[in-house]
């Protein structure tokens, strides 16, 4: 495994060139660093030529107040046109497009599921875009792509057409979220990743929620066209898409060093800010190295499972939440209209377990305890039975059941979190997202059109995949825990002091005394990290080679 290789063979590390220590524990490396083909933000550091001084909290929460407001807006408004396009067809479903495009239940499933196909035949190329390329600039061309790929599906009345423009959609959103997470890992630091992922994430329930709205005005106003209304409900949801690239081209930053909102003093800080996580930033040299390591980490596969089980969970429900409302007795308006519970629930559970993972510094409770809403939805909304006088208390489980929404981004902040080195974190992206796929891909199929109203194969399978998800979590969290260990060894080994204090978790109000707390370690075990300490963060190490990385759990 290569978590023991990792723990008993040496790795190479270049040795840094170190500057002036500014106080017993803070070094910055001196600018003539060569760090040529390793991150970007070490080649920016290396001819950087302004003040080199310990960052502050003041510097530290202008620079993230500035980022927040630069950025948050374009990486959710880029994940709501993504998710608003992909739901056009479950929104499409209310008004009919099984009788109007004349598709069998079957074909109406496979139309859900061949997005997720595509998605999952073209994540190797989004890994590999993801290191070669820009994001911002493979960002856009996606975007533009998915858009137009959305308007065309209008032009067809058949399965076959729908189909394939489908799965063209699906290849251009394959890159979409992985590219989020890594815009969000280079810019803010580990303790705030949650809640902006989240926020971002949080997109999905929004676009139900519009997307409720708009589909139910395109609805009415298609009986004034000459369009069916999926057709009509297909154009609109493109062309939003297609719009929002044009300020998304302008104004999204392909890496700190680039943003034009921030003078070279901020972008200092920003990357002083992100050396903390020790995840580094972006480097270009694809490293199969990298890729061989990620495949040979358990925890790679950890994460992989898990997102699968929830996504099993979601694929299904996303696919067939307005059919199932509309088993409850509910009409076509009725069942749009409900349909923006769910979005709001979303929003709100979003926010909220993000929240609590930023207070507790802990992912794993919050996540266990997140599972438990929508495992005792699914078990009550296949033990109740169906029929009007049922009807609220169905509505109720059911709600209950869609706050597995806040599951998946959880994951993703973790996941990102406890790996480094560009071309790691991008397989590790790229593996979670294949896990995604194929858990949306087999989530629909298990909702069969024969057993509506209650579906009761898809429900039991949520209960199944609920329960491994909750056992794996507690496994990955055991494994952190050994890596937290082992690593600790390692760095007294190497002459370091044992305890690191993870600053990444931490708000920058505790800085000072966290940095006191951290001198009193090493003066107590003899060292003086000083010249050592996240001196590898920009190195292009992963985070199995780098004995000062901390695993969050």
């Amino acid at each position: 495994m290569s978590s023991n290789v990792s723990s008993e063979m040496p790795v190479p590390v270049p040795e840094p060139k170190v500057g002036v220590q500014h106080d017993e524990h803070d070094v910055v490396p001196e600018k003539d660093v060569d760090n040529t083909k390793g991150d970007l933000s070490a080649q920016w550091l290396s001819q950087y030529d302004g003040p080199r001084e310990r960052i502050t909290t003041e510097q530290s929460e202008q620079v993230r107040k500035r980022i927040d407001r630069y950025l948050l807006p374009i990486v959710f408004y880029i994940y709501f046109s993504q998710q608003l396009d992909k739901q056009s067809l479950s929104f499409a479903s209310v008004f009919g497009i099984q009788t109007d495009a004349n598709l069998t239940g079957a074909e109406y499933s496979w139309l859900n599921s061949i997005v997720y196909f595509a998605q999952l035949v073209f994540q190797p190329l989004s890994v590999y875009a993801l290191v070669k390329f820009p994001v911002n600039w493979w960002i856009c061309f996606c975007f533009l792509g998915w858009g137009i790929s959305c308007c065309i599906l209008a032009a067809f009345k058949n399965f076959a057409g729908l189909a394939v423009f489908r799965f063209i959609l699906g290849a251009f959103e394959a890159s979409i979220a992985p590219s989020m997470l890594v815009v969000v890992s280079m810019w803010w630091t580990r303790r705030e990743q949650p809640l902006r992922n989240n926020i971002w994430y949080s997109a999905n329930g929004l676009s139900t929620i519009l997307g409720s709205l708009l589909t139910y005005g395109l609805g009415h106003g298609a009986a004034n066209t000459k369009l069916y209304p999926y057709q009509l409900i297909f154009i609109v949801c493109g062309a939003i898409a297609i719009i929002l690239c044009i300020p998304t081209l302008i104004l999204l930053p392909g890496h700190p060093t680039k943003a034009r909102w921030l003078n070279d003093e901020q972008k200092y800080v920003s990357l002083e800010r992100i050396r903390m996580n020790n995840t580094g930033t972006q480097s270009q040299d694809f490293k199969w190295s990298q890729v061989i390591e990620c495949l040979l980490d358990p925890k790679s596969w950890g994460w992989v499972i898990m997102i699968f089980c929830i996504s099993l969970v979601s694929g299904g429900i996303t696919s067939f939440g307005p059919l199932i409302l509309q088993g409850f007795g509910l009409n076509q308006f009725q069942t749009i209209l409900y349909n923006m519970i769910p979005g709001a629930i979303g929003i709100v559970s979003n926010i909220i377990s993000a929240l609590a993972v930023q207070h507790s510094k802990r992912k794993f409770p919050v996540i266990l305890v997140a599972s438990a809403f929508p495992l005792a939805g699914a078990a009550a909304m296949y033990a109740l039975p169906r029929g009007d006088q049922y009807k609220s208390q169905l509505l109720a489980v059911y709600f209950l059941l869609t706050v597995y929404q806040c599951i998946s981004p959880l994951y993703f902040s973790w996941a990102f979190a406890n790996t480094a080195g560009h071309t790691k974190k991008t397989t590790t992206t790229g593996m979670l997202y294949m896990g995604l796929t194929v858990g949306n891909i087999v989530g629909p199929q298990l909702y069969k059109t024969a057993e509506k109203p209650y579906y009761h194969t898809g429900l039991t399978a949520n209960l199944i995949v609920l329960c491994i998800m909750a056992g794996v979590v507690v496994l990955q969290t055991l494994y952190l825990t050994i890596l937290n260990k082992r690593n600790e060894r390692r760095r007294k080994a190497s002459g370091k002091t044992g305890i690191h204090i993870d600053f990444s978790l931490e708000s920058s109000a505790n800085w000072e005394k966290l940095r006191q707390q951290q001198a009193e370690y090493e003066a107590k075990s003899g060292n003086n990290e000083g010249e050592q300490y996240n001196s590898q963060a920009f190195m292009d190490l992963t985070d199995l080679q780098n004995e000062d990385f901390i695993y969050s759990l």
